[in-house]
């Protein structure tokens, strides 16, 4: 629950079903049943650290995964790596989490913000040389890893930076700088509430700048809350935006195998009605198998052991993951994905990819 509620509540059912698959069609992982015991954290710091004390002193648990939320898992980190549990794949992008001598037990999954804020600047640079680009960025951890990311790699002229609150209830001041500076580029590195709030600015004041996004707005979604609930009028006004991508998508992908396969995985097992977070649930998923395998294979299924499977990850692929796209860790490399593939999205939402392979910076 909390702010971010309505946009990330179907991850967890996600996991939820493809666990249930694993342990009803594959005889759950060395013999035994995987059991997901869900907190909510309410995007909270302080709650966060409260249901993580209860998951690792009462219910004694093997590992966290996919915590979500940059604030409240910055309330808990230093407690989950001070009890030496297990801490993999969180869905924060935080630049922060690739620390691994200050935690040793903290592994990203999602690309992390500074590498995608690299990707775009370096995109932007190859196709948008000459533009000049107007930066509105979210003022906390997300939002600067985001902005400074793609300040080190474009090298054009930047005429307007402006940030705003995550408690805010309106940008248009902000966005009303960086349209006075001549921008003709944005780079909005914003959560999907305050991207459809620019788009829905820029509709208001006929104002059509190139948009540079993150993957963190899922079209679809976005486009809903930037049409007010009217998901075709939302599409108008997000189509060709530039974002980027490392997952298939649910439309533009629908008949492959391994999307058909998501689809009955979700029907079956009681998951989400399939989305874009019910594709990311499953690849999330398919990971934290993967480490429970190799745990077992190693013959440690312990906390530890659990802690070296997930380094000694390199050149895995979920089924769900891009072309292109590998999950890389070690001991010394605590993100998980760092490559991605821009896209532009099209009039129906899909992604159309902008290059033949993802840029990565590995």
């Amino acid at each position: 629950s909390g702010s971010l509620a309505a946009v990330y509540q179907p991850v967890t059912p996600a996991l939820q079903a493809y666990f249930e698959y694993v342990n009803r069609e594959k005889g759950g992982v060395c013999g035994r049943r995987i059991t997901l015991i869900v907190e909510d954290n309410q995007y909270s710091p302080t709650v966060a650290r409260e249901r993580v004390t209860k998951l690792i002193e009462q219910d004694r648990v093997l590992a966290l995964v996919g915590d979500l939320g940059t604030p409240a898992v910055t309330g808990e980190v230093d407690y989950v790596n001070e009890q030496k549990v297990p801490h993999l794949y969180v869905s924060t992008g935080a630049s922060k989490w690739g620390d691994y001598q200050r935690w040793p037990w903290t592994t990203g999954y999602i690309p992390d913000y500074v590498s995608e804020g690299r990707i775009l600047g370096r995109f932007a640079q190859e196709r948008f040389p000459n533009a000049k680009v107007g930066i509105l960025y979210q003022n906390d951890d997300f939002g600067l890893d985001g902005r400074n990311g793609f300040k080190q790699e474009f090298r054009g002229q930047i005429v307007a930076e402006q940030s705003y609150e995550s408690t805010a209830t309106d940008i248009s001041s902000q966005l009303a700088n960086i349209r006075a500076a001549g921008a003709d580029l944005v780079y909005l590195y914003a959560t999907p509430a305050f991207s459809a709030r620019a788009f829905q600015y820029m509709q208001q004041n006929n104002w059509r700048p190139q948009v540079m996004m993150s993957y963190v707005n899922p079209p679809v979604l976005t486009a809903q809350l930037a049409g007010g609930g009217n998901r075709e009028a939302g599409l108008q006004l997000v189509q060709g935006t530039i974002s980027t991508n490392y997952l298939l998508d649910f439309i533009a992908d629908a008949d492959k195998p391994e999307m058909k396969e998501h689809v009955r995985i979700m029907q079956t097992y009681g998951g989400p009605p399939i989305q874009s977070l019910s594709v990311y649930g499953q690849s999330l998923a398919e990971l934290v198998v993967e480490t429970l395998k190799r745990a077992c294979d190693a013959g440690d299924m312990t906390r530890q052991g659990v802690m070296r499977a997930a380094e000694s990850i390199r050149g895995f692929r979920t089924s769900l993951l891009l072309p292109g796209i590998t999950i890389n860790l070690g001991p010394r490399d605590h993100f998980a994905i760092q490559a991605l593939m821009p896209v532009q999205i099209q009039p129906d939402g899909t992604p159309r990819p902008l290059r033949d392979q993802p840029i990565s910076i590995e």
